[in-house]
């Protein structure tokens, strides 16, 4: 027998799996890409020591997600973009993954988005909220988006308000 899920539970599940999936797209555009190496000692524009201080800028990203939290109604369409920023010349290829929970931490889901690669173009996304089971007037979705990738780190936090 097939197990049936309340409406709100799978519109949070539905918005958790599209924020993961735009991230997820957003990384792959660079997938395999090596991060470029040092030069050959001695090829013009490489540093010489001379005891003068080097100002390494560091290879790095973030991300966003917009709109963090919104309030919608059920049937309500809601647009997500996420956003990868690379900073410093990164261009390792990042993993998205997403946790979420909802109806007080009764329903939790973690996905793996895959990875994603440079150029990070914004994925942008539609939500259609669920209805709400009878007597819940309000729900919240919380999720969080974490991307790793270069030994970086990056997470954000996103929340889904449905509201009768």
């Amino acid at each position: 027998m097939a197990r049936e899920y309340p409406p709100l539970l799978t519109a949070v599940i539905i918005c958790v799996l599209m924020t993961v999936l735009a991230g997820a797209y957003a990384l792959l555009a660079n997938e395999g890409a090596p991060p470029p190496g040092p030069p050959p000692a001695g090829t013009p524009g490489t540093p010489v020591t001379t005891g003068a201080p080097v100002q390494v800028t560091s290879r790095t990203f973030s991300i966003t997600v917009t709109p963090a939290s919104t309030t919608t109604r059920p049937g309500d369409t809601v647009r997500f973009t996420l956003t990868v920023h690379p900073e410093g010349g990164f261009s390792a290829p990042v993993k998205i993954k997403i946790s979420a929970t909802a109806l007080g931490g009764v329903y939790r889901e973690n996905r793996d988005l895959g990875t994603v690669s440079v150029p990070y173009p914004p994925l942008t996304y539609e939500v259609t909220a669920p209805d709400l089971p009878p007597f819940i007037s309000t729900a919240t979705v919380d999720a969080v988006v974490t991307a790793t990738g270069g030994g970086t780190v990056r997470t954000e936090q996103v929340q889904l308000v449905i509201r009768r």
